[in-house]
């Protein structure tokens, strides 16, 4: 009896150790702590939801997690699906025809969130706003926009399309972009989108203008042209302004950025917003607020770091890695992740997630990039310093993983 006894005891010890790679269920119906899950998931961190990569022609339940960071439990989010007809004009004849999508939709602390339509379905983006409550714009092959309700499954058709059919009957071998959306204001009122509408009325080979919706008035602004230009994203002290930043090349191809500019979507006025330093000519955004750059020495590889809003700079080692990928920094700023590749012994180049303390230099490899059938797709930081790592299985399709991690190192 001892015996079995011990062995039960034993049984349950290997168990308690097992059971968090995969998954465990608490208390709730369908609450569950985990270190793991089966699918992948990109995280909204205004709402601490996870939301579901594509499953694969069905909807499934998990496809919205809400996250509790104290806690680090989900819980399944209930969602809807709305079916619509709207119409679409061909891009190519300019003719008019019945165009079915599906919406899946939840709403969450007052604002909207999607769960991604399967790949069986037409495709579509939706562009929603932290203001909109039961609203969002939908695009279809970027050239057909609707703001659609979805309390009445009502559609009303943006952007002026006049001259359109004149544009048509020309012969001519251009796409028209007519409206790719790129942002709605956090406040709801503006709407940015990129087009070529130009080449309707002036005879100009290259004219990619933006061009500014306003939702309360109804009425269109062309803010000028874009041709060098790249969306950042709002300005997070004026909802009315945008950060943009101009692109150059280099003589030998490499890319080089302008200071970051401040654009009024009310005035129409473009100001200086922020001018980096001499070590960040190829920087690069993180999040809405940072920007960072590389520096490689003899010995090592440094990361500055910049916020654009106060000014602030540090830097951190990233040790033997020569290249920097999808670095990311973490809510609380105490930790960088990225995809970094360095040179083995054997001349061999071995890419791996990277987590680095910005406080201490300290610095953890995580995963190569090959795990068994699994490849390394994605990183985000969750609240607390909790690391979310994508796997995409290549062995069989939409049998994914998300592992998240702790880092405390």
């Amino acid at each position: 009896m001892k015996l079995k006894k011990m062995l039960f005891c034993l049984a349950l010890w290997a168990l308690a150790l097992v059971l968090p790679l995969f998954g465990t269920y608490g208390c709730g119906l369908g609450k569950k702590y985990f270190s793991e899950l089966k699918a992948a998931y990109s995280y909204d961190q205004k709402n601490s939801v996870l939301v579901k990569y594509p499953s694969e022609i069905i909807w499934e339940s998990g496809e919205l997690l809400s996250y509790a960071p104290k806690t680090k439990k989900t819980n399944e989010i209930e969602y809807e699906i709305v079916e619509l007809t709207l119409p679409k004009r061909d891009h190519a004849t300019g003719e008019m025809a019945d165009y079915p999508i599906y919406i899946a939709y939840a709403s969450q602390n007052d604002s909207l969130i999607f769960t991604e339509i399967p790949n069986l379905y037409p495709p579509h983006e939706y562009f929603a706003s932290n203001s909109f409550a039961d609203s969002v714009v939908v695009t279809i092959d970027d050239e057909n926009a609707f703001l659609v309700n979805l309390s009445d499954k009502s559609a009303k058709k943006l952007y002026d399309d006049r001259d359109l059919e004149s544009y048509l009957e020309k012969d001519t071998q251009k796409k028209l972009v007519y409206a790719k959306t790129i942002s709605i204001s956090p406040n709801g009122r503006y709407l940015l989108y990129l087009s070529n509408r130009d080449y309707i009325t002036v005879e100009m080979s290259h004219s990619v203008d933006i061009y500014c919706y306003d939702f309360e008035s109804g009425s269109e602004k062309k803010i000028g042209s874009f041709e060098n230009f790249e969306f950042l994203c709002w300005d997070g002290d004026n909802d009315d302004r945008f950060l943009v930043r101009e692109e150059s090349y280099f003589a030998d191809g490499k890319k080089a950025y302008s200071e970051i500019f401040s654009y009024s979507a009310k005035d129409l006025t473009l100001d200086v917003f922020y001018t980096p330093g001499d070590q960040y000519k190829n920087y690069e955004m993180i999040g809405n607020g940072y920007i960072y750059a590389i520096e490689k020495t003899e010995k090592e590889t440094i990361v500055h770091i910049a916020d654009i809003y106060s000014g602030e700079t540090f830097s951190v080692s990233a040790g033997r890695y020569s290249i920097i990928d999808r670095l990311e920094l973490s809510e609380s700023k105490e930790y960088i992740a990225f995809f970094g590749t360095y040179i083995n012994v054997d001349w061999m180049a071995i890419a791996e997630i990277v987590t680095v303390n910005t406080n201490t230099g300290n610095l953890m490899a995580h995963y190569e990039q090959g795990e068994n059938e699994y490849y390394i797709d994605s990183i985000a930081w969750l609240p607390d310093n909790v690391l979310a790592i994508n796997f995409i299985n290549t062995a069989e399709l939409y049998k994914d993983l998300c592992r998240l991690h702790n880092i405390n190192h």
